[in-house]
């Protein structure tokens, strides 16, 4: 989802500042520098849940690393990166982009990124993907400008991408299976309760949608299991007609939605809510533009079996900047919904529950535009690594942004 972008800046290196990049053959190789100082997280943990209960934190802050926007590969402008999966068998991860057609054609990049315990080192782009928008046409048929919003991206256990799309040009998002060379394969179903059903705005406004989900506020997390048989995805922000948007007063209403991937065709399953914070901060001036909600969403009851996801939150207030965390969720004993076309105002019964486990701000980091977050390989350690990257927005607001990619350590042992 496009965000407006932070006041402050972002550490990189200077010759990655000047567009520096080593070519080798058809790879760029990213010559920024990690910020590869390890960061205790004891610099925020007193102020959190885990904390405060005299637990060990999950995560532990490894590094940052940015890259310029507006760098080239293959005649694209590599930006927009909404959502990461890591590929194992490959070694490599797939960032989508969310260019809807505007520079280039919709697609997805592929990455080799060195993690360790130090942090970050290179970031190599090593391929670049264009994605297909007809099933029934052979070939790689672009979609056509604003057609699609790619904002997440899985790996399936065969070697397809489930990718999802806020909208498209009629306002549907949708959710589609993809080969790795980017051909379409099919689509899951969806309730209509989240398809758009909008009016004509009034004396030059956009339109105003009554029902279904929110001009670019659809499916923003998507977490998949290791075995590719239940897939959740959630969207940004509360349905039209589920309650209002976040404010700096309450948070906002998602619904996460479970599927179940080994029938064919893929079932929908239950639906529980999931209630963001307010708003961090109110903006600067006050009439500017400010939100809070769900950027990411990731798997990880097989690693951390207290929680079930880890959901990321991701507020901006114009003037200020951003505000980050992630959130290890249990959903036991929360409502199902599924059955609810529109929640009861107020929503008084049970939300799923929801522990604060990282802050960027108190951890240090000036926080980007963070929407993409996976589990990555296991460190020499044997706990896994876990990548944050953010969406740049292709530097389209002042100041100019970057691609950020945050490393992080999860205290869980690779293989369990």
């Amino acid at each position: 989802m496009t965000r407006r972008p932070p006041g402050g800046t972002l550490l990189a290196d200077n010759r990655a500042a000047a567009g520096s990049a080593r070519r080798s053959g058809e790879t760029i190789e990213m010559v920024c520098r990690a910020w590869s100082a390890v960061l205790l997280c004891a610099f925020g943990l007193a102020l959190l849940p885990w904390a405060a209960a005299a637990q060990p934190a999950p995560l532990r802050l490894l590094g940052e690393f940015s890259f310029p926007s507006k760098t080239q590969f293959q005649s694209t402008t590599v930006g927009g990166l909404s959502g990461v999966a890591y590929d194992p068998r490959r070694g490599v991860y797939y960032a989508v982009s969310d260019d809807r057609g505007e520079l280039e054609a919709p697609r997805y990049y592929t990455l080799r990124i060195d993690v360790g315990l130090g942090g970050i080192g290179d970031v190599r782009i090593v391929g670049v993907t264009t994605l297909d928008s007809d099933a029934a046409t052979p070939g790689i048929q672009p979609y056509e400008r604003n057609d699609c919003d790619f904002e997440e991206i899985a790996l399936l256990p065969d070697d397809t991408l489930l990718i999802s799309s806020e909208r498209d040009r009629v306002g549907r998002p949708w959710i589609r299976r993809f080969a790795l060379d980017g051909t379409l394969l099919d689509e899951l179903s969806q309730r209509e309760k989240f398809v758009a059903v909008s009016e004509p705005g009034t004396e030059g406004r956009p339109p105003v949608v009554l029902k279904g989900t929110r001009t670019n506020l659809g499916y923003e997390g998507m977490a998949l299991s290791p075995d590719g048989g239940t897939l959740y995805v959630a969207n940004e922000e509360a349905l039209a007609q589920d309650g209002p948007i976040a404010t700096r007063a309450a948070g906002t209403n998602v619904r996460i939605v479970e599927y179940d991937l080994l029938r064919a065709p893929a079932r929908l399953g239950g639906e529980q809510v999931y209630r963001t914070e307010a708003i961090f901060a109110d903006p600067n001036p006050v009439t500017g533009f400010a939100d809070n909600g769900v950027s990411g969403m990731l798997w990880v009851r097989h690693v951390l079996p207290q929680f079930d996801l880890l959901v990321m939150e991701r507020s901006f207030a114009t003037g200020v900047g951003n505000d980050v965390n992630i959130y290890g969720v249990r959903l036991a004993d929360a409502q199902n919904v599924a059955a609810l076309d529109a929640l009861p105002q107020p929503f008084t019964n049970r939300t799923v529950q929801k522990t604060l486990l990282a802050n960027m701000a108190r951890l240090g980091i000036a926080a980007d535009n963070l929407e993409g977050m996976t589990l990555g390989p296991p460190l020499s350690n044997g706990k896994l690594s876990l990548l944050l990257i953010s969406d740049d927005n292709f530097s389209a607001f002042d100041p100019p942004q970057v691609n950020q990619f945050i490393l992080f350590e999860l205290d869980a042992v690779a293989g369990k």
